[in-house]
């Protein structure tokens, strides 16, 4: 098959069933039609990956009318990563909202639409057409929301005032070298005033996180992984490949990784103290998203491996969190589980190699409000977290139970999806990362993922048995208990009250963490 052929099967899937959806509204196989549609174009793109060389990416050119603007499709590790997980996370969507009932809507091909033109967010060639197709993207979510809801449309035209920095971004590229064609452009091209204006979008798709994601309004949302999570983390990583892996100077650096850092700090903080299911989830969302901004300001191919983990499996697990599901059930201690950004999580992975790079540069001190940022977010997902009324089988279950199972077993991803989209950003040496089905090794450190994975799941079985409810003994013979002879009950175990914080402990904690800014500014 051509390869120009074989760049579009995705979009001829979705596409395709997008047209037969419309041309038979309210049928029962409407869904399974759009599942099995968005799942095959997550695996094509999957298949292609795998088939790329390291470090290789082609251009599939279309139309070559506009010489700064080329209509075109670029394939490379970045891209295919980002779509495969992408399509894979909006199929288990469609999946978890055609098995979940409740919901009388037709969302299919609105939904279908919105998958596309986030692929050609992902698959487009030049910053023009990353423009173009965001605003595509914009018109295809449209459709989903209601058209009443003020704040919605106030989000929308944040959404695109931010965009029109990428637009000023290209513009200025074509000044300067004549395109804005991802081979084209030399990597000094890009100052500091063009990564700010690349940098709006993304800053503006993470605050809709907190904004959109307050606890799904139909049993399943979209737009918080496919519409926000997925096109900000790609065009932070594409304008970080496009600038040679590293920012314009050093004191940009730091001043992002401390902003990022303070933001996740402050939504832990926030999710510590909010009652609201929903809300808490969408927090803690941000947070992840923050640090994984935050590790995006790493120079190093070990920061950059780590910040490519966090930004893909975050797509997956915002699309987890978008399924509403019944409280105290076993999906919902999976995704606070997720959350948590504990050992055995994907997120605690990431941050660990991201702590192992930022040592190896001799910035420990940065790693402090890392740790302060993960311990707020164990504290506010585990402090809801109730022990499961029954163990069922379901779409959102078997999500979160493979989330779980990639952070014990790092080597199912790590080697042929996250290094080659970090290979894409950075020159990634043989070695940087080595991983094994037992953990993972980078910078001379071993991190045993599975071991550590099991280790977490049986102290949580432990919390959760000590805090169940004891039962009369079948050994009475089903006459009365010593505690009902008593009259009395029989409590529950609890787990000690953490100690409470003074109030001068602020002071204490940001105080620190600006002589640890301080420090990393001032070192040679």
């Amino acid at each position: 098959m051509p390869l120009a052929a074989q760049a579009l099967l995705p979009f001829l899937a979705l596409l395709g069933a997008a047209v037969i959806v419309r041309r038979r509204p309210r049928r029962a196989s409407n869904g399974w039609i759009s599942v099995a549609a968005t799942g095959l174009a997550g695996i094509i793109a999957m298949v292609e990956l795998l088939r790329l060389a390291p470090g290789e990416h082609v251009d599939v050119p279309y139309l070559t009318t506009f010489p700064y603007a080329d209509l075109a499709i670029r394939l490379d590790g970045l891209s295919l990563a980002f779509a495969s997980v992408t399509l894979i996370t909006a199929a288990l969507l469609m999946l978890a909202r055609l098995r979940l009932h409740g919901d009388r809507r037709d969302p299919w091909f609105s939904w279908l639409l919105t998958a596309a033109a986030t692929c050609a967010v992902i698959f487009a060639h030049n910053l023009l057409l990353v423009y173009i197709a965001l605003q595509l993207l914009t018109l295809a979510w449209t459709g989903a929301l209601d058209e009443t809801a003020r704040r919605r449309r106030g989000l929308r035209l944040s959404v695109q005032v931010a965009d029109i920095g990428l637009l000023l971004a290209a513009a200025s590229a074509i000044q300067s070298v004549g395109t804005s064609g991802f081979s084209g452009v030399p990597s000094d091209t890009f100052a500091l005033p063009a990564f700010v204006l690349v940098l709006l979008p993304v800053v503006a798709r993470v605050a809709a996180l907190a904004v959109t994601a307050g606890g799904p309004q139909a049993t399943v949302a979209f737009e918080p992984a496919i519409v926000w999570v997925a096109p900000a983390g790609y065009l932070l990583m594409r304008m970080l490949a496009l600038m040679g892996g590293r920012l314009p100077d050093r004191p940009t650096a730091v001043v992002l990784f401390a902003a990022a850092t303070l933001v996740a700090l402050a939504m832990a903080a926030l999710a510590l103290l909010e009652r609201s299911a929903g809300r808490r989830i969408a927090l803690l969302l941000v947070a992840h998203a923050a640090f994984a901004l935050a590790l995006s300001t790493g120079a190093d191919p070990l920061m950059t491996v780590a910040c490519t983990w966090l930004w893909l499996l975050l797509v997956p697990l915002a699309g987890l969190a978008s399924v509403r599901v019944a409280a105290g059930s076993l999906p919902e201690a999976l995704t606070l589980g997720n959350l948590a950004m504990i050992p055995g999580s994907t997120a605690f992975v990431g941050l660990w190699l991201g702590g192992l790079a930022l040592n190896a540069r001799g910035l420990l001190f940065g790693v402090i409000p890392v740790g302060v940022g993960v311990a707020l977010s164990a504290i506010a997902a585990l402090s809801r977290l109730k022990r499961p009324r029954s163990l069922q089988l379901d779409p959102p279950t078997a999500w979160g139970a493979g989330l779980l199972l990639i952070a014990a077993f790092p080597i199912v991803v790590m080697s042929h999806l996250v290094v080659p989209a970090a290979a894409t950003v950075r020159l990634v040496p043989g070695g940087t990362v080595a991983t094994s089905p037992f953990g993972i090794v980078a910078a001379g450190r071993l991190f045993p993922a599975l071991v550590i994975s099991l280790l977490v799941a049986l102290g949580l079985g432990v919390a959760w048995w000590l805090k169940a409810p004891t039962l009369p003994s079948p050994a009475s013979g089903g006459g009365k208990s010593p505690a009902a002879t008593w009259g009395g009950k029989i409590k529950a175990l609890t787990l000690p009250a953490l100690p409470t914080v003074p109030p001068w402990g602020r002071f204490v904690l940001w105080g620190a963490f600006a002589v640890a800014v301080y420090n990393v500014l001032t070192r040679p």
